[in-house]
């Protein structure tokens, strides 16, 4: 087990980790703990679960995917997570067509806005719950509208929660960010961590 973590030493054998999102972003994330963890990702309708607050909506969902997996996992530590990106605190999705992935770039452009990502931890033992958010704030590049209409027959923005990703046509979208890049990439591995303890 990498060093770092080994202050957690409730931790015993017999609990598990679960990881309940499907992401291979959140994945890649939680391989770098050194933990072992097992995946079984949530079936929710986030509809159902989304607030007015682009940031509660991330701790609601993030907390009902988490609670999702549990009656599967005894004995076990449960990690749910949820992205929710906000701009003038009208929060954006995945585009729906072409067109809506378009307007949501040229929206973007050159402007700054928020990622909101919420980590939630039921510890199935004790019942034990609890959640944070952590924000970051991206500020885009001028792109062209020639890049934007290059990026999107790609098809790429239309898998994308906002229409891009961080590291899509090599970084051109973005002018920089402030904040912890786990954030933006859907799972803050230290925050994890922090909540792990908190449900001992």
């Amino acid at each position: 087990m990498n060093q770092q973590f080994t202050y957690l030493p409730f931790l015993k054998k017999f609990m598990k980790i679960i990881l309940a999102s499907g992401s291979p972003r959140r994945k890649e994330l939680m391989e770098k703990t050194g933990l072992k963890f097992e995946i079984d990702p949530a079936n929710i309708d986030e509809r159902k679960f989304q607030d007015k607050s682009a940031k509660k909506s991330a701790e609601i969902i993030a907390t009902e995917k988490a609670k999702e997996v549990v009656e599967r996992h005894p004995n076990s530590i449960i990690i749910g997570s949820d992205l929710v990106v906000s701009y003038l605190d009208h929060q954006l999705g995945k585009p729906t067509d072409e067109k809506d992935a378009k307007k949501m770039l040229e929206l973007l452009r050159g402007k700054t806005h928020q990622i909101f990502t919420g980590v939630a931890v039921i510890n199935t033992q004790n019942s034990k719950i609890t959640a944070e958010v952590d924000t970051v704030n991206i500020i885009m590049s001028q792109y062209s509208d020639e890049l934007i209409d290059e990026y999107i027959k790609t098809g790429i923005p239309m898998d994308r929660g906002r229409a891009y990703g961080l590291q899509d046509l090599d970084g051109k979208l973005i002018k920089g960010f402030k904040g912890d890049k786990e954030t933006i990439l859907g799972l803050s591995t230290k925050i994890v961590l922090e909540l792990i303890e908190k449900v001992k």
